[in-house]
């Protein structure tokens, strides 16, 4: 089971202990920490190692803190207090053969890390638990540079979304428990392109840079009938955010004040875990996601409005996973998830360039006393995605062509149980 999270050298921790302390560290590196987007449209579904590992089916399990996410219901099978942090680290790498010039252009790779933070109380022998967790539901970190073929589409774009979430979980009997809790989300939002005014060479740089918030909620079912079966259900609510900021073209246009509207999905999740003998726990999940919600975003400023069209489209993840639980401590997992793609042709824009995608996923932990932690491994392959928008600009460019994507993931996770 998991959790870790970057270490600090001898930190000096307030009076009000190292739980508050290590939330606070957590969203403040999630606040500066873009991610690349990983999975459909910009949602980052991957939350532990342990459950990554496992295809990240692992709605019915969730029996550890990452619960908070996965399904709030899962912390009655908890006992006394749990920390548990997570590492993700992302690269992604995409290549675009562009339909109109043939020439071939790469977004710059770089190596990214997500932190995230889950504690959790359950006292004993009671049927409540309570937990708290830190971590980026959504996340977006692209650049395509200036000297692209893509330059009038998308330059460097990041979206930072931060999610704190206190949840409840009871259990109602021997075999069921439900849980919810709260979201309090921020989102900022630093989207470019470039402008051609010459149709010789690029001149300017649009850029939109805004945050704002947003409150939602969770809520979580777990059932195990029996100790070979148990069924997992968990909601997440759509957000909708009012982001203020500035919006320039410089020298064309000096800094404005601007404002728009975003909204992010909700997301269902359902899943069946079997559990033939307690050595072995294999899962599947089904993980829908909205995004018909994201439609036109306008921008909204004095020199006039500017749409976004984006227009996404609903998209499952198929997820699948298996652990065997080896003597002495041991366990190893495997799993594979199918991400299906999220952006139409029709709306197609570089900065998230989305394609169906096969996450194939490993795994080893091991556990000692109050301390466990997990190691996991994760590569997505894309087949290559011929774009074809018809989208064409003034002087003639197109994000048509090809596009060809990579991600690999190293996950790492610790718990502290006390």
């Amino acid at each position: 089971m998991p959790a870790s999270a970057p270490d600090c050298l001898r930190p000096t921790l307030p009076a009000h202990g190292p739980t508050i302390w290590a939330v606070r560290l957590a969203a403040g590196l999630l606040a500066v920490t873009p991610v690349v987007l990983s999975a459909s449209g910009t949602q980052v579904g991957f939350k532990d190692a342990f459950a990554t590992a496992r295809g990240n089916a692992f709605v019915a399990t969730a029996d550890n803190p990452s619960a908070i996410y996965y399904n709030p219901a899962g912390l009655t099978q908890l006992q006394g207090q749990e920390l548990s942090a997570t590492a993700y680290f992302v690269r992604f790498n995409a290549d675009y053969h562009s339909a109109l010039t043939g020439r071939t252009s790469s977004l710059k790779a770089e190596t990214q890390l997500l932190p995230q933070l889950y504690y959790a109380f359950a006292p004993a022998g009671a049927k409540w638990a309570i937990g708290l967790g830190v971590y980026a539901p959504f996340g977006l970190s692209t650049d395509w540079s200036n000297s692209t073929d893509l330059f009038e589409f998308a330059t460097k774009n990041e979206e930072t979304y931060t999610t704190i979430n206190p949840v409840f979980a009871w259990r109602l009997t021997d075999t069921l428990s439900i849980g919810g809790g709260v979201t309090f989300n921020h989102l900022k939002v630093d989207l470019n392109r470039g402008v051609n005014f010459s149709g010789v060479a690029p001149f300017g740089n649009y850029r939109f840079n805004a945050s704002g918030s947003d409150t939602g909620y969770n809520l979580g079912l777990r059932w195990q009938p029996s100790e070979q079966h148990a069924f997992g259900l968990s909601y997440q609510a759509r957000t909708n955010f009012g982001v203020s900021g500035t919006s320039e073209l410089p020298p064309v246009l000096a800094s404005e004040s601007a404002r728009a509207d975003f909204a992010f999905p909700e997301v269902v999740i359902v899943g069946y875990s079997y559990r033939p003998t307690p050595q072995w726990n294999l899962e599947a999940n089904i993980d829908w996601t909205n995004w018909t919600c994201l439609k036109t975003v306008v921008v909204s400023k004095a020199s006039g409005p500017l749409s976004l069209p984006f227009n996404w489209q609903a998209s499952c993840f198929y997820e699948l996973g298996v652990t065997r639980y080896l003597p002495d401590g041991w366990q190893v997992s495997a799993g594979y998830t199918l991400s299906e793609n999220s952006v139409p042709d029709a709306t197609w824009n570089p900065a998230v360039p989305d394609a169906t995608r096969h996450f194939l996923c490993a795994g080893m932990g091991y556990a000692q006393g109050p301390v466990r932690f997990m190691l996991t491994l994760q590569r997505a392959l894309a087949g290559t995605r011929h774009v074809n928008s018809g989208q064409r600009t003034f002087f003639g460019s197109t994000p048509d062509g090809a596009y060809d994507t990579v991600i690999n993931t190293l996950s790492l996770s610790l718990d502290f149980r006390f």
